[in-house]
């Protein structure tokens, strides 16, 4: 495998493989209670009835993972990046879905009703799930220039999330992914491209323990905690994967939604070498990966 195969493969499996490691103890905010039930969170767990996710097994996505798969399973089949058709698909999820659905979905779905263009009716949500959805895109459009890809990954956020917060978080994920995929260093691409707000704020606790760290940077869904929180942990934990989505899964919180971001990062930067076997293979959607990866 080349190092381009090796990294975006990496990318794409690093955002799904710490979304699932996560998924068993999603939206658990009182991180001592998760570690005194759950321990250290090394292998994917079933999220429980008594979850925001009841129907879900080990080794699944969340709710955001399962739109990024949307996302994935249109460019599989269309092989073109389109917003106003990948938009109908979106919409097509919705009726027989049995998972949570979040808010930014609900005010999205109520908002398209009224609307002509459908790409028009997105949320004024600030939360970190609509540009954390975007490692399909990045991988599709690997051969493509940054610019082009910058351009999908803010189209596809702004369908569900119309916030100049989602929009500034959609084009630092594609530019340091896009770059980490070709090569860049890890420190340099996020001096480079996260915003300078949340950068100074991850670097203010990067002296303390993960679940410290996150606990006051705010472990919950919005791009103002949750993006500082990324960044701490593709700081702290840069060349090692493992730790970094054990990290992120016991710290609580959205933990989901922040490891399909950290998984752009650190896949890229690291590549499917670098992921744990065990999470690979154990991972519900690693075929639909799999096959995606051999056409693109």
């Amino acid at each position: 495998m080349n190092d381009l195969k090796n990294k975006k493969s990496g990318l794409l499996f690093g955002s799904y493989c710490a979304d699932a490691l996560s998924l068993g103890v999603h939206w658990i905010y009182d991180s001592q209670e998760l570690v005194k039930k759950h321990g250290r969170v090394t292998e994917y767990k079933a999220p429980g009835s008594d979850s925001y996710h009841p129907h879900k097994q080990a080794g699944d996505q969340g709710h955001v993972g399962d739109q990024s798969l949307c996302l994935l399973n249109f460019l599989a089949r269309e092989k073109k990046w389109d917003p106003s058709m990948f938009m109908e698909e979106w919409l097509g999820m919705w009726p027989d879905y049995n998972d949570y659905i979040d808010g930014a979905t609900k005010a999205t779905l109520a908002n398209v009703q009224n609307q002509t263009d459908k790409t028009q009716g997105g949320s004024d949500s600030v939360e970190i799930a609509g540009p954390a959805r975007i490692a399909p895109l990045i991988a599709f459009l690997s051969n493509s220039s940054e610019s082009e890809v910058v351009k999908a990954a803010v189209e596809q956020t702004v369908l569900t999330h119309r916030s100049k917060e989602a929009e500034e978080t959609a084009i630092f994920l594609a530019q340091a992914g896009y770059r980490l995929m070709h090569g860049a260093n890890l420190h340099d691409t996020l001096n480079e491209t996260a915003p300078e707000w949340a950068l100074e704020k991850a670097k203010s606790v990067l002296s303390e323990n993960a679940v410290d760290a996150i606990s006051k940077l705010g472990p919950a869904c919005s791009i103002s905690s949750a993006l500082p929180s990324v960044l701490y942990l593709a700081t702290k934990h840069g060349d090692d994967i493992e730790a970094a989505f054990i990290e992120n899964a016991i710290a609580g919180g959205d933990n989901c939604a922040r490891g399909l971001a950290l998984g752009i990062l650190l896949g890229s930067a690291n590549g499917l070498s670098a992921i744990p076997q065990g999470w690979i293979e154990n991972l519900k959607a690693r075929m639909d990966l799999g096959n995606f990866l051999s056409q693109n």
